[in-house]
């Protein structure tokens, strides 16, 4: 792995590679072997990067390359912005359930700066009310994101994830690792070129992928979750499978919001 700038541009290389995008997600199998923590970290990094949904899903392809319409993403916009809002609770559950004081403040971190680091004095408000001027921008009224309804398949895995985290047991793995949320750091920035250039989105509209830079550290976090435990080939499988049924959750909610975009030009056509 390089430095982000090195990274950002590596993954703008990936979008344009691409010629047909992913059907389904796709993650490889864990290592035969234990490995050194270190070297096991690394490994699962570099899987998470290559085989990210934000990079090969069918409706982050076509993002990249603008091929959706305005109003398509205006589909999109109002089913993401509930599973921004349930990034919060996700969040929330994951501090309750840390198993050590030290688990406990890293995480309180990221939901922090999730729900607003502006209640302590940082830059940004909270990610959700970001998403809806990001809407705002692009044309939609506020009231038209926030009491959207969730469609069908977005409220499946809204209840889902309120399910996972009644599940979560105090010291066990969090639900979201976070080696993944290092994407949005490299991702977004790129999207954001894609939304002012070719959507017109005003620039401070885009506060919501500039905020995600702190997602960087967001992903040591994760890195540190991982390096704790990893210490058994059993707990290195259980990590990995907990990496790869997380791109495959989240390939579902790629799924939803290519559903609404879809749905939303349609409508748009009569």
């Amino acid at each position: 792995m390089g430095t982000t700038a090195e990274d950002t541009e590596r993954v703008r290389n990936l979008y344009k590679a691409i010629k047909v995008p992913w059907k389904r997600p796709r993650f490889p199998e864990p290592p035969a072997e234990f490995l050194p923590p270190e070297k096991f970290l690394e490994l699962a990094k570099e899987a998470v990067l290559v085989h990210h949904t934000k990079i090969n899903h069918p409706f982050c392809v076509k993002l990249f390359r603008g091929e959706w319409t305005v109003k398509e993403l205006y589909g999109w916009i109002k089913q993401e912005y509930h599973a921004v809002m349930q990034t919060l609770r996700n969040d929330a559950n994951i501090v309750a359930n840390a198993g050590t004081l030290e688990e406990i403040r890293d995480q309180l971190s990221v939901l922090i700066e999730e729900a607003g680091e502006d209640i302590c004095g940082g830059k940004y408000p909270a990610h959700p009310e970001l998403f809806v001027r990001m809407g705002e921008g692009l044309g939609l009224k506020r009231e038209e994101i926030i009491n959207s309804e969730p469609s069908a398949l977005m409220q499946l895995i809204i209840d889902e994830e309120r399910y996972r985290g009644l599940r979560l047991t105090i010291g066990g793995l969090p639900s979201n690792l976070r080696l993944g949320e290092r994407i949005n750091a490299l991702v977004f920035p790129i999207w954001a070129e894609v939304l002012r250039d070719k959507y017109h989105v005003p620039e401070k509209a885009l506060d919501f992928y500039y905020a995600h830079a702190v997602d960087e550290d967001h992903g040591k976090v994760g890195e540190r979750v991982v390096l704790s435990r990893a210490t058994t080939k059993e707990a290195q499988t259980e990590i990995w499978m907990r990496l790869k049924k997380g791109q495959a959750k989240q390939w579902i909610n790629y799924d939803a919001y290519n559903e609404a975009a879809e749905l939303a030009g349609e409508e748009a056509l009569g």
